[in-house]
């Protein structure tokens, strides 16, 4: 199977600086390489890996132009597996324009993300007219803008999306669902309201056409199946059908809870049901088209 990772993430903790790190376990607080990456999926020949996006890394605001330049110039490289980049950007400012304006005629820039599930990143933040007017701005140049919220705040993320339809909004990560609480058999109220809620935001969500969804993120707490990953697969994979999904590993974060081999070989397995078109879509096709590859 041929895959386009739409969501990977490298780091050298000697030229960039990650304070949202500090307090991180070893799993992630480290240098991570393109060839960790490549080394994560192993050797299984029923996968490669043709292609990858570059998301940021929510780097110190002071190394963002460090950050850019490092991964521009890796997807220059012609023999690089890096063929799009997601650049970090503060929509909720003024000097949003002109510094992605020195960025337009890059065509390795395919959008934008400002991570807004950190303690700095007010719930609204995204409906300021500020942060709206350059959403906007971000479809009138042909980038996206990846949304990566807290799972109570999908609901601005709706508003922020029907609000500018000519932009393609990427919901990061299934809106960081917990699959643990999705696939319990027997959930406390509070858990069947949560499911409740994300389910009804992933489903608003899906009505917008300009809105489309990464699978990926998910991180059970303990041991774990495909049974506990498919039904929050399925509701996202239903709701937004098969021209609106993409593959992604969300790589190293995954380390934390599932790993590389084993997200990319339950993800096949559980959406094997739906065929190969299905399929093809999900891990390759939708991300070459959204992604302008």
């Amino acid at each position: 199977m041929k895959i386009i990772d739409t969501h990977l993430h490298i780091w050298n903790l000697e030229e960039l600086s990650l304070p949202w790190l500090t307090g991180e376990g070893p799993v992630l607080n480290r240098t991570y390489t393109l060839e960790d990456y490549e080394n994560a999926l192993g050797s299984d020949p029923a996968y490669q890996v043709e292609a990858a996006v570059y998301v940021e890394v929510d780097s110190a605001r002071t190394d963002k132009d460090r950050e850019n330049a490092f991964i521009i110039g890796c997807c220059a490289d012609g023999g690089s597996l890096f063929q799009g980049a997601i650049l970090s950007g503060y929509l909720n400012e003024d000097g949003f324009k002109e510094y992605m304006g020195r960025y337009l005629d890059v065509a390795s820039v395919k959008g934008v993300r400002q991570v807004l599930h950190v303690p700095e990143a007010l719930p609204g933040t995204c409906l300021g007219e500020v942060f709206l007017e350059n959403v906007r701005w971000l479809g009138e140049h042909g980038l996206v803008y990846e949304g990566c919220v807290r799972n109570g705040e999908l609901g601005d993320l709706y508003e922020m999306a029907r609000s500018c339809p000519g932009t393609t909004i990427v919901l990061d990560h299934m809106g960081i669902v917990d699959p643990d609480i999705i696939s319990r058999e027997n959930p406390t109220e509070e858990e069947a309201a949560y499911r409740r809620a994300w389910t009804g935001n992933i489903r608003r969500l899906a009505s917008l056409p300009n809105v489309v969804c990464k699978v990926s993120g998910l991180n059970p707490a303990g041991a774990w199946t495909d049974d506990t990953l498919r039904p929050a697969v399925d509701i996202c994979l239903d709701a937004f059908g098969e021209d609106r999904v993409m593959y992604a590993s969300n790589f190293p974060v995954c380390n934390v809870a599932t790993g590389m081999a084993p997200w990319t070989g339950a993800l096949d397995r559980i959406t094997r049901k739906r065929g190969e078109d299905f399929q093809r879509k999900l891990f390759s096709e939708n991300a070459r088209r959204i992604y302008k590859l």
